[in-house]
């Protein structure tokens, strides 16, 4: 299908991808629908519209609807106090205006972001007691009167639903959302005790987000089946925080309704559901139209700059009268995006230093967060996966076979292509499902680079293998987008704060002795004699 046969202007879809690629903004894939059709894709290769994706807080968008069917249920009421019904023990603790506070919460304050809790998004979502440590936390704020965004909040309704229905959100929501609209059954991150994380967490694929958007945009409907009410639309679409509440950074005109938020840009109304990382859903409810975004960058501003700029305007007039070379140059520009390895240089093989390596066993002076994976990746891995060790390259004419182990899990091996080419892997860490399309090269200092391109997982991993005198082996690893960018979108996102001038030159110099000391080690190794 063309997209002008559904209204939407192919030219400005192109236009918008190639802003994209001018600023380098690592996008995985993009998808616009109009009148529940799918107008036009671009899938950013290995990314395919089958891939799963982290969501991170667009997660919280399907918390807040799982909550909604339980609540027209009547499993769920949001009058409910929470102290007095599920913590009367920490209700017990507080004294003062801190106890008149806590008799008060309700889930209604909880699901509007107006809990009245504060706590850092980098605290330790793994360690056991959470959700007892969170609910000892002292109130900032009176209850239902200032908006403040808190993932735990998310995690907060996740448990409530379990403790009511016995059920995690994914086993509640499978029969009445993911099988009505044809979603496989989700990956959702646990904690400890077995409770979905409800803020972040979930997988899903570009497929899926499209799903979604057209329920939300059907206020609740799916192919004639009702998943939701439209009285719970009506609640998640209505200011729960005005504009002067919400942070102001990205843009000046967005309010906040049940873990929604609400654009007035255009002079339009426009609902959005957002992850960190660039995970997007913009929902045009006058146009009967959507646009899907997946990511691997945190540059939220420009996501929505460019989008808005770009939306409305490419919803057309539907039309057939389309030339036939125009249509084949779309396709063909489309198709042929991909993600490439960010090498500072490449080489020509090096069978000499490749002879020399081949099948031998790197033993490492290993870091916990050397891996495979980004830091954000195993966030909340109920066993966390890292300390690399036990290293072996195996070369031949098309690449080589890259073996490792990690934390809590047997001894994986990832092959990786070379002269320009990718491997796919399926591999499985710590219990979980990865998918690495790997490349590698030589630079021209003799070192070994090695590109993990981590798909549907926000963090690529660019490790470097540096061979020096005596059998020492130096690895240093480059995240990317790395924490030099979540330390900036979290200030200016979480504290409202724009990122410039000294606080910018301090980050500059802060974040990446950060990101060598914990994030990114670099470490060494010897090989086995």
């Amino acid at each position: 299908m063309y997209p002008e046969s559904v209204g939407v202007s192919s030219e400005v879809f192109a236009d918008l991808i190639k802003y994209f690629d001018s600023i380098d903004l690592h996008v995985d894939s993009m998808m616009v629908l109009r009148g529940g059709k799918v107008a036009c894709e671009c899938h950013w290769k290995p990314n395919t519209a089958e891939t799963a994706h982290d969501m991170y807080s667009l997660s919280k968008s399907i918390t807040a609807i799982a909550i909604g069917i339980a609540v027209d249920e009547g499993i769920i009421s949001l009058d409910t106090k929470v102290y007095p019904t599920y913590f009367p023990d920490k209700l017990e603790k507080f004294r003062g205006e801190q106890r008149e506070w806590a008799e008060k919460l309700t889930i209604d304050n909880v699901i509007a972001m107006k809990m009245g809790k504060v706590t850092s998004v980098f605290e330790n979502k793994q360690k056991p007691g959470w959700i007892d440590a969170f609910m000892e936390l002292p109130f900032k704020y009176e209850p239902g009167t200032k908006w403040k965004y808190v993932s735990e909040n998310a995690f907060l309704l996740s448990w409530i639903l379990q403790k009511e229905t016995g059920m995690t959100v994914t086993e509640f929501l499978t029969p009445r959302l993911f099988e009505p609209l044809d979603i496989k059954v989700p990956a959702w991150e646990k904690e400890h005790t077995g409770v979905e994380a409800g803020g972040w967490g979930l997988r899903l694929t570009a497929e899926d987000l499209a799903k979604i958007s057209i329920l939300f945009i059907n206020k609740g409907m799916y192919n004639g089946k009702r998943i939701f009410s439209e009285d719970w639309f009506n609640r998640c679409t209505y200011p729960q925080a005005k504009a002067d509440e919400v942070y102001p950074i990205f843009t000046k005109k967005t309010e906040y309704g049940y873990q929604t938020w609400i654009d007035h840009e255009n002079d339009d109304t426009t609902y959005r559901f957002t992850g960190l990382y660039g995970q997007f859903i913009f929902m045009f409810p006058d146009y009967d139209a959507s646009v899907i975004i997946t990511a691997s960058d945190n540059r939220d501003g420009e996501f929505l700059h460019s989008v808005y700029s770009h939306f409305p305007k490419a919803f057309i007039e539907p039309t057939d009268e389309v030339d036939e070379d125009k249509q084949t140059q779309f396709k063909s520009f489309v198709e042929s995006h991909e993600i490439k390895p960010r090498f500072k240089s490449k080489a020509l093989r090096n069978t000499i230093k490749e002879k020399e390596i081949n099948g031998r066993l790197i033993h490492v002076k290993t870091r916990g967060n050397l891996s495979t994976q980004g830091a954000t990746s195993f966030f909340m891995w109920a066993n966390k996966c890292g300390s690399m060790n036990n290293i072996r390259f195996d070369f031949d004419d098309n690449g080589l076979t890259f073996s490792f182990t990690e934390k809590n899990s047997r001894r994986t091996s990832i092959r990786a292509g070379m002269n320009g080419k990718y491997e796919h892997n399926v591999i499985v860490l710590s219990g979980n499902e990865n998918v690495i399309d790997a490349q590698a090269t030589w630079d021209q200092n003799g070192c070994l680079e090695l590109f993990l391109c981590n798909v549907g997982r926000t963090q690529t991993r660019r490790l470097t293998f540096s061979f020096g005198k005596g059998g020492i082996v130096r690895i240093s690893s480059h995240t990317d987008p790395g924490y030099t960018e979540l330390a900036k979108f979290n200030i200016e996102f979480n504290m409202g704060m724009a990122v410039e001038g000294f606080l910018y030159d301090f980050l500059k110099v802060g974040a990446p002795i950060f990101e060598k000391c914990y994030t990114d080690p670099t470490v060494y190794g010897r090989f086995v004699k």
